[in-house]
């Protein structure tokens, strides 16, 4: 089951960009971002990994990957992968792309050493 945009944790409107922070969800759970702003093209996502269902404990996984897939105005309804789309959770990086997005999916596998994660997405207009 993939978890909706509407159960956003946050998200905000800052002058100059769009901060966009998920629920935190099991590592089984793919996460879908819908609703990004369209008008912020230059995005940005990263994962945030714990080992339990508030986020009090940070981890950081010793196995496993997160794949970026992201569907924008162009490819609707289908999703692309970005340039460098996977993330190796044991060395969490920020994935980027410049496109007008709709939406962005992370999907964990092989997590190993960690229950739960969030995705963070950042979106501006450079």
């Amino acid at each position: 089951m993939t978890a909706p945009a509407e159960k956003f944790e946050r998200s905000t409107d800052l002058v100059g960009f769009v901060l966009i922070i998920s629920p935190i969800v099991t590592v089984a759970t793919p996460m879908d971002l819908e609703a990004l702003h369209t008008g912020k093209p230059h995005c940005f996502i990263g994962v945030q990994f714990f080992n339990d269902a508030l986020g009090v404990t940070p981890a950081t996984p010793t196995a496993g990957t997160v794949v970026v897939t992201i569907r924008t105005i162009n490819t609707t309804p289908n999703f692309e992968a970005p340039p460098s789309p996977t993330i190796d959770a044991t060395a969490p990086k920020t994935v980027t792309w410049a496109a007008n997005t709709l939406s962005a999916l992370t999907t964990p596998s092989g997590i190993v050493g960690a229950t739960h994660y969030r995705s963070v997405v950042t979106c501006n207009e450079t």
